[in-house]
């Protein structure tokens, strides 16, 4: 894998496809800096991003992941269990299934780097192998 693979959580689509999204022109200004960077998602993601945008920017969203510029990971069905068991250990913080799908895709891709808008739970999870997470994206 690539030193510039990049996760991509939901918020960070939500501004880059909703122009009156608060971060809007700082996601844009951010993906503009990540050109040639390969931008990885999960279904969940573009599920959760999918719900919270109206249907032009949904459209949008998918178009342009269509296009290549996001790589959409499958969830292993083998993991449900760990990934449970994930969500149970940071229940306090409610671990969504989008994030916890993002953090077991981390170790299978081997990228730790991504863009999100979720500091306080993004700052705290560790991957199944133990790694952390760097936030590319900083919107606190």
């Amino acid at each position: 894998m690539e030193n510039t693979a990049t996760l991509v959580d939901t918020g960070f689509l939500v501004a880059l496809f909703n122009d009156g999204d608060l971060h809007h022109a700082d996601a844009r200004t951010m993906l503009a800096s990540l050109a040639g960077a390969r931008l990885y998602t999960v279904w969940e993601v573009l599920t959760e991003a999918g719900h919270l945008l109206d249907d032009t920017g949904k459209l949008n969203l998918l178009r342009w992941a269509a296009a290549g510029r996001l790589s959409v990971l499958h969830s292993d069905a083998a993991q449900l269990a760990a990934m449970a068991d994930f969500s149970e250990r940071y229940a306090d913080g409610g671990a969504d299934l989008a994030d916890v799908a993002l953090v077991f895709a981390a170790d299978r891709i081997s990228c730790w780097s991504i863009l999100t808008i979720d500091r306080r739970d993004f700052d705290r999870y560790r991957t199944p192998q133990g790694r952390k997470f760097k936030r590319l994206w900083i919107k606190d």
